[in-house]
């Protein structure tokens, strides 16, 4: 009894953990929105599983209410996930129509509460005892018929939720991880802490939840081993997406506030294959590409022209991104640094070639040489 106890709580604990950390820095910190959005969701997983404890531990007592709370998080949950991500990826303007997916939420967990109100004491305790531990729909009467048929409800909503969450996640994180490549010559912490990480992060979550959704807390009442494998799955998955939230430090916010320092810039009159040859000539030239987290506002700035017009010059006419375009003439000058003094040691070379960090380095010399620096330098001293 002790041990499914510590195992029903230990997905809130982790809930709450998250939930305070965050709520200590939103405190401490002038923060930005996407720590509020992940607070906001780790408080509705620390009510979810809250509901958990109440179900797995029999405190009837409180049951009405925690289930009606539990109803609400349940289908909560997702989308104010899917709103943290939006929150991280995408532009202000875009984000109000998406708390509609919340309305589901609303609605269902509004009627499990009116149905409570309205339901006797017998009525009651039958939909606990036949459908909320039982599993079973035969034997129902009155308001309990409802209130099973809401709670089937719920978890209808549940699994269609999922399907479109995950593909417009999907499709935001990719706009923003192409809107960072456009940006920025170093994307090192400005990715979304491994994109394709958080994205599974989520997918494995999303999947569990519908499958034990489909399984039911009811049989996981029943079955010690379900309820463990279900409490280590889900403490793990939250856990990681705390943890992976806490440390992100970069949003779509930053490159806003990067993109307004730009917006007074003149407009002058050039087209767009003329300011390509200009910043060939500036990059070339000056060697601006060795400047160590260049933007693609440095470049505006330094032609005196709008920001589009740079975005078109580089993406349209040279067909690769801003990041794409910087780096591989920062691998190009590595490559010739090493040819050159085949014995510097390569950390120095990545700083020379205008790399902020040596995994940025390494990373980028692998992908446009094909192996990486050392075995480049290796095959040199052969």
């Amino acid at each position: 009894m002790m041990k499914e106890m510590i195992f029903t709580v230990m997905p809130m604990f982790v809930s709450l953990f998250w939930t305070a950390m965050l709520a200590l820095e939103l405190h401490t910190k002038d923060q930005k929105k996407p720590r509020l959005h992940l607070l906001v969701f780790m408080l509705a997983t620390t009510v979810l599983y809250f509901g958990h404890c109440v179900f797995f531990n029999h405190s009837t007592d409180i049951l009405p209410l925690t289930d009606t709370l539990y109803c609400a998080a349940n289908l909560a949950v997702y989308p104010l996930y899917y709103l943290y991500i939006c929150s991280m990826a995408t532009r202000k303007g875009h984000r109000m129509l998406r708390w509609l997916l919340l309305v589901p939420a609303l609605v269902c967990s509004a009627t499990v509460g009116v149905l409570y109100l309205m339901m006797s004491e017998t009525e009651t305790q039958l939909f606990f005892d036949i459908y909320l531990y039982g599993g079973e729909h035969a034997g129902l009467k009155g308001l309990a018929i409802q209130q099973a048929m809401m709670h089937d409800v719920c978890k209808g909503f549940f699994g269609l939720l999922i399907i479109p969450i995950f593909f417009y996640g999907q499709f935001h994180m990719k706009q923003y991880k192409e809107l960072v490549n456009s940006n920025y010559s170093d994307v090192e912490g400005k990715t979304l802490t491994d994109v394709h990480l958080l994205l599974m992060v989520f997918v494995a979550t999303a999947v569990m939840s519908f499958i034990f959704n489909i399984i039911g807390r009811q049989n996981l009442h029943h079955s010690t081993w379900l309820l463990i494998v279900s409490s280590m799955i889900f403490s793990t998955l939250i856990f990681a997406i705390g943890y992976i939230g806490y440390r992100q430090k970069f949003s779509i916010e930053d490159i806003e506030r990067d993109e307004q320092r730009t917006e007074d810039n003149g407009t002058e009159q050039t087209t767009i294959t003329e300011l390509r040859h200009r910043i060939e000539q500036l990059m070339e030239e000056e060697q601006l590409y060795l400047q160590p987290n260049l933007k693609i506002i440095d470049l505006v700035q330094r032609l005196g022209t709008n920001r589009n017009y740079v975005y078109a010059a580089i993406n349209r006419e040279k067909g690769v991104s801003f990041s794409e375009y910087v780096n591989r003439m920062r691998v190009n000058y590595a490559a010739q640094l090493i040819c050159e003094h085949p014995e510097r040691a390569l950390t120095e070379i990545g700083e020379q070639a205008g790399f902020s960090s040596s995994t940025s380095f390494y990373r980028n010399f692998r992908h446009y040489k094909g192996v990486g620096p050392r075995e480049y330098q290796n095959k040199l001293n052969t």
